[in-house]
């Protein structure tokens, strides 16, 4: 099995790539907490991913295909939780506090959104 240098340079860069996102995942799918990711983003770069990974697969490039493929599911992972979590996301606290002190002031300050 002969393996090119180029091939174990691309095989380590998807390593530490998808090493660097797991985190991230682990913790979406531990705490729910997707408040503060990008759903645009997240679209975006599941998209990316996804030509990718179809690139990866017309060159017939392992690394580019495998690493593609993964960091795609891992970032679908996330958008659908982001996605789920808009939809079902109450009211924000904040927003909550901020109409309750306007209540209670007694003055009506213009809401910004």
């Amino acid at each position: 099995m002969d393996v090119s240098l180029a091939t174990l340079i691309g095989s380590a860069a998807g390593c530490i790539g998808l090493y660097s996102f797991v985190p991230q995942v682990v913790k979406c799918c531990r705490t729910g907490d997707v408040a503060a990711i990008s759903l645009r983003m997240f679209a975006v770069r599941t998209f990316g991913l996804l030509l990718w990974t179809v690139y990866g697969f017309a060159l017939g490039s392992m690394p580019v295909l495998i690493f593609s493929a993964l960091g795609l599911m891992l970032s679908s992972v996330v958008l659908i939780l982001k996605v789920r979590g808009s939809r079902t996301q109450p009211v924000s606290e904040s927003r909550c506090r901020d109409q309750a002190d306007q209540k209670d002031s007694g003055t009506a300050e213009p809401v910004t959104g």
